[in-house]
């Protein structure tokens, strides 16, 4: 077995508190290893499954001993030595190869084969012969495995398979999870008790030569086997285990080789200065441009070089291959790689000011500052990421609404199904379908057996609900935290339960929700207020991953940009009796993929496409961007939307929402304005008794007839009291139906303003009738997501939910 790379078990210490061991261990050598063939079929008596009489004994002793006299004329000391010849020389058709010499009397082929397969099976349960991994895999003796388990620890095997079971894992799932524990079992010649996580890990990189996949069918759920019984630690998980942590300076440099010499010991000082600065993901950003599209290219072409010095053509043949590595090709990080190269002599150059050892080093830097064309750039990419937003705003009501219904309607057939018997029917949406079996389509096979699976009648195609309703939930359940909060995805994942605290208001009294987000790409902690919506989202999502005890289950986040796993903590977008259906049972955090995915699969849903007729593709950062310009266009001041988002800078947010800017700059000034002329300097004055009484009188002036007015005491009605038009106007449930008149009556005036030809009407009619729906909207929204009081359980309240 190939020795497994020191960073994957350095990465399996710092993950596991055990002792993991340096490469993966050999076969323990058994005691009749080197023992006569007589030895050998003389232990064959003492095997639990060896008959007691009759021909089957003649047979088994027979078919042993031809295995051996076979093995005996292979290079090799020791039986196993024997075995490992055969296996590198004839791999798995070692039975042909072995006819020759062998089996010359042996009538047919297919006898021949079986008589082969018990000696080899008899060899291997005596534990003589230990196959290796992609052996044992592909050559999948169902009948020898089943005797070795009764053998070989079979207490254990025992309790594991019932743990396994009582966890409602998949047949299939749990077949191949045995198989593999039984194929560690028989080349490690150990019993399960002994199995390390480098016993498992070298399994896996045994697996992995044979095919791309990452896992071996079977293993995570092997794993959480072996973690039931206590073999493993509690609460590890392969994936985990399988994970690299972060590189050392020197390993991101060594990855792009080439870079030797004095260059190459300058690099890893400077991201080692660089590294307590940055997050571990912008540092392998900087490692990949400055080393794998700098250095190591400058090398390649220059190998004599080693000084940082570069003469002018070198630099300027440098920088054309950077800009163009093929002719009518440039590249689109090109003015990224210049500024990093540029910011490399600049560090250098600044740190020589207070330590003098990085002076030998100071050269002028290859990238001129007129070269790099920042300004440009930095509006060109603004200018892209506004029209982005201008054609994706629009339709996020849409998306919103679809996401909604569709999570409803998969709900609901879920429930229908649910309730209906094997091989009945089931109708819903005008649709006929029946329920089957998880198991018995054969694409639908591997399903656990608590799935709800059914068949279209029209077209035989199958669908598992289960996982249909699973991925509609958190599809919405995504998209309406991202819209609500904007947060960045990384944040999304890092939510947990212990987020949701709350604030009490000192001159009210009032006790105010809060969303707390974790430090992520500026290190900088926030608090969110916890609207009405976010208040619902967040208990359907809480609601839904308890444990039958109420609890929300404690699940690590391996964090793919630190490279870091995280502790076990009550996440809220986790895995929970969902999309785990696939993979087994484990219990997980959503990753950034799957978070795309259920996006993709949202927006193909809703049918949204541009002006083009093209589908409008959205990612989890656009939502935080539509999320900024609807605050700021709606009010917010800037320097709070940049709090409110996490902003270090406020230039920042000023490029998220600058999607409307004259509008914006004109309706601000247009405000100040007004403020101006409405709250003259005289008015700053302890208020009289009759002022006062005015400004009691005016909440009451707030009722009318749809709702009530939010603007604020002493402003204007800026619509002048078309109610319906204006977003200060909160709609009281109660009024529903005579909204509804409204809208019926305004689009008869349309239809009758258009056939009289008055387009001035037609106009001012059609905005105000839009208004009305859109209210109506929102209020059918509203009381859908919101139709009781929410209680999120805040820590140390009465009502806290554990």
């Amino acid at each position: 077995m190939t020795t497994m790379a020191p960073a994957r078990w350095a990465a399996v210490e710092a993950t596991f508190p055990i002792e993991a061991e340096a490469a993966p261990r050999r076969p323990r050598r058994s005691a009749l290893d080197s023992a006569s063939p007589a030895q050998v079929v003389g232990a064959l008596p003492g095997l639990p499954s060896w008959p007691a009489r009759g021909k089957e004994v003649s047979r088994l002793r027979l078919a042993t001993s031809r295995m051996l006299e076979w093995l005996d004329t292979l290079p090799g000391d020791g039986w196993q030595a024997k075995w490992q010849s055969a296996e590198q020389q004839f791999g798995s058709r070692w039975r042909d190869w072995s006819f020759a010499g062998v089996c010359a009397t042996v009538r047919s082929v297919q006898h021949r084969k079986q008589e082969l397969s018990r000696g080899l099976g008899c060899l291997i349960k005596l534990r003589v012969i230990k196959p290796s991994y992609p052996f044992l895999a592909s050559y999948s003796p169902n009948q020898l495995f089943i005797e070795v388990r009764a053998q070989v620890s079979p207490e254990l095997f025992a309790r594991m398979e019932q743990s396994t079971r009582d966890r409602g894992v998949g047949e299939e799932h749990f077949r191949r999870a045995l198989n593999l524990l039984t194929m560690l079992v028989i080349h490690l010649g150990v019993g399960l008790q002994d199995l390390t996580i480098a016993d498992l890990l070298a399994f896996q990189l045994a697996a992995k030569r044979r095919s791309r996949d990452c896992t071996y069918q079977g293993s995570h759920v092997a794993w959480q086997m072996l973690v039931d019984i206590d073999v493993f630690p509690p609460g590890s998980t392969l994936r985990s285990a399988i994970y690299t942590g972060q590189l050392t300076s020197a390993q991101l440099v060594d990855k792009y080789g080439f870079v030797k010499g004095p260059v190459r010991d300058l690099l890893i000082r400077y991201f080692d200065e660089r590294r307590t600065r940055i997050d571990y993901n912008t540092l392998r950003a900087l490692a990949m441009m400055l080393v794998g599209q700098f250095w190591a290219d400058i090398e390649r072409h220059h190998p004599d070089l080693a000084t940082i010095d570069l003469p002018r053509d070198v630099a300027q043949a440098w920088k054309d291959r950077v800009r163009a590595p093929r002719p009518g090709r440039e590249t689109r990080n090109r003015w990224d790689v210049l500024m990093a190269v540029r910011a490399f002599y600049a560090d250098i150059a600044e740190w020589a000011l207070s330590d003098p050892s990085w002076a030998p080093w100071v050269s002028q830097s290859p990238v001129r500052r007129d070269e790099i064309e920042g300004s440009s750039k930095r509006g060109r990419t603004t200018a892209a990421m506004h029209q982005r937003i201008r054609e994706r705003l629009p339709h996020l009501p849409r998306l919103v609404d679809s996401a909604e219904q569709w999570k409803s309607d998969r709900a609901a057939l879920l429930a229908t199904a649910a309730h209906t018997a094997v091989d009945a029917i089931v109708e819903h949406g005008g649709v006929t379908y029946r329920r089957i079996a998880p198991g018995e389509h054969r694409a639908a096979r591997g399903q656990r057996p608590n799935h709800v699976v059914i068949e279209n009648l029209a077209d035989a195609s199958w669908t598992n609900v289960s996982v249909a309703e699973d991925e509609a939930f958190w599809a919405w359940a995504v998209i309406e935290t991202l819209r609500l909060t904007g947060v960045r995805i990384e944040e999304l994942l890092e939510l947990t339960q212990l987020a949701i605290v709350s604030h009490r208001l000192s001159d009210t009294g009032e006790l105010v929700p809060l969303l707390q987000i974790v430090p992520s790409k500026t290190d900088v902690e926030r608090l969110l207020l916890v609207t009405p919506e976010l208040a619902s989202v967040l208990a359907a999502i809480i609601s839904r991953i308890r444990d039958s005890d109420g609890t929300v289950p404690l699940v690590a986040r391996y964090d793919d940009y630190e490279r870091v796993a995280g502790p076990q903590l009550p996440h809220l977008f986790q895995h929970h009796d969902g999309f785990q259906h696939r993979n087994g049972w484990r219990v997980d955090v959503l990753h950034h993929d799957l978070v795309r995915n259920l996006l993709t699969g949202a927006l193909a849903r809703s049918g949204i496409t541009d002006a083009a007729g093209r589908p409008v593709r959205y990612t989890p950062h656009d939502f935080r961007r539509m999320f900024a310009t609807e605050a700021v266009t709606g009010g917010l001041p800037i320097h709070i939307a940049a709090k409110v988002l996490g902003h270090a800078d406020i230039n920042t947010t000023q490029a998220y929402t600058a999607v409307y800017q004259e509008d914006l700059i004109r309706s601000y000034r247009t405000f100040v304005d007004q403020r101006r002329a409405l709250r003259p300097s005289k008015e700053y004055r302890e208020p009289t008794d009759s002022e006062w009484t005015e400004f009691q009188q005016h909440f009451s002036l707030r009722k009318v007839e749809l709702g009530d007015c939010g603007r604020p005491y002493g402003t204007p009605c800026a619509h002048e009291h078309a109610c319906v038009r204006c977003p200060m106007l909160r709609v009281d449930p109660r009024q529903r139906q005579r909204l509804i008149e409204i809208i019926r009556n305004l689009a008869e005036r349309v239809k009758e303003a258009k056939a009289n030809n008055w387009h001035g009407d037609v106009e001012g009619l059609t905005t105000s009738l839009n208004a009305a729906q859109n209210k109506i909207a929102h209020l059918d929204r509203a009381a859908r997501n919101h139709p009781g009081p929410t209680v999120l359980g805040f820590p140390g309240s009465p009502n806290e939910h554990r």
